[in-house]
């Protein structure tokens, strides 16, 4: 597994900004400005589960850019340093590939967790972990494929009537209070119950306005947030990562919407088409109306057109039986096929070492 478990982030380059944030916990500079990260979340705790995406995920940033050199790549890991053989492979992937072993001790909530629990948080500490030139980050976990230009997208987050908001994601129908059926007198003591009433998200894709989040101390407030979520049992709710909602771990899911879904800028619905990964599987059946809903996404050309499409679900698109797959996903068996598209040069360096 020579990926181990990644979190990769995007830069378009070209856009330089030097200017200085607070980093109370140590930090480095970079000439770039705006970042995409790609999460590889593993929903069962194994490093090998998603490790199959980051090839192909990396592969469909590169080819569905029309400026492939602008874009700049970053892993991170939250185990040891990558293997000889992980080393080479990185640096003849070519573009700009960064690689960032994570210290877990240096983060409160990373602290006692297993490596794929503390990944899923690892995104929360984006602010002190990419340069202090980034000002903003898109973040994807590995079971996406992108098929259109990121470097468009960028360019669009917060700027303008958006410039102070803190997150960007694609908006769901429903409140958010409907999709984790919580109850405000639940909330109340956490003085968030409000937020119930406005939009739920999914943070596979979501994007961090980096400077709001260092002007504004966010990550202090995540993290005082989990913890009191825990201490209510409410880190998580049915429908997230696992069947019935269960997790060891709290989600980062919930804190990002119960301190968000009041203001976030609202993405289009083709940067997150999901549910391709839902499946039959034994405790993972959904009701009919869901299974509706997605062959009418198929008829209407909802997928056909998604700019990002996404196998949120049991069944992901490696699995070898899912059924969007075959027309939609790119199989990357190997970093020598990655290479085949990819030029430039890479670097690695740790972070918190």
């Amino acid at each position: 597994m020579p990926w181990g478990l990644a979190l990769v982030a995007v830069v378009a380059a070209g856009q330089v900004s030097f200017s200085k944030h607070p980093q109370p916990r140590g930090g480095h500079t970079d000439a770039s400005r705006k970042h995409i990260d790609v999460s590889n979340r593993s929903t069962v705790g194994a490093d090998s589960h998603q490790t199959p995406g980051l090839a192909p995920l990396v592969w469909s940033i590169f080819s569905s850019s029309r400026s492939p050199h602008c874009i700049h790549v970053h892993a991170f890991y939250c185990e040891a340093e990558p293997s000889l053989q992980s080393r080479e492979a990185i640096r003849r992937v070519g573009m700009e590939i960064t690689i960032h072993v994570v210290d877990l001790e240096r983060f409160p909530l990373l602290h006692n967790l297993s490596n794929s629990s503390a990944m899923n948080l690892v995104r929360f500490y984006l602010p002190e972990l990419l340069p202090e030139a980034a000002s903003s980050v898109l973040w994807l976990d590995t079971d996406i494929i992108v098929r259109s230009d990121v470097h468009d997208l960028l360019s669009k987050l917060f700027v303008g009537a958006n410039r102070s908001k803190s997150l960007a994601a694609v908006a769901r129908k429903k409140e958010l209070r409907t999709i984790t059926r919580y109850r405000p007198s639940k909330l109340g003591v956490l003085n968030v119950s409000t937020v119930l009433r406005g939009d739920a998200f999914n943070a596979g894709l979501i994007a961090f306005n980096l400077q709001q989040w260092r002007a504004q101390n966010l990550t202090q407030r995540v993290e005082a947030l989990v913890p009191a979520l825990q201490e209510i049992g409410l880190a998580s709710y049915a429908g997230i990562s696992l069947p019935g909602g269960m997790r060891a771990a709290p989600s980062s899911q919930v804190p990002l919407q119960l301190l968000f879904g009041h203001d976030f800028q609202r993405l289009d619905s083709c940067w997150n088409v999901g549910g391709l990964g839902t499946s039959w599987g034994q405790g993972e059946l959904l009701p009919l109306r869901v299974w509706a809903k997605q062959i009418a996404a198929w008829w209407t050309g909802k997928v056909a057109r998604g700019c990002a499409l996404h196998w949120s679900g049991g069944d992901k698109p490696w699995s070898g039986h899912n059924p969007f797959a075959p027309q939609y996903y790119k199989p990357i068996q190997s970093v020598r096929e990655l290479c085949v598209y990819c030029a430039g040069r890479a670097q690695l360096f740790n972070v918190g070492s």
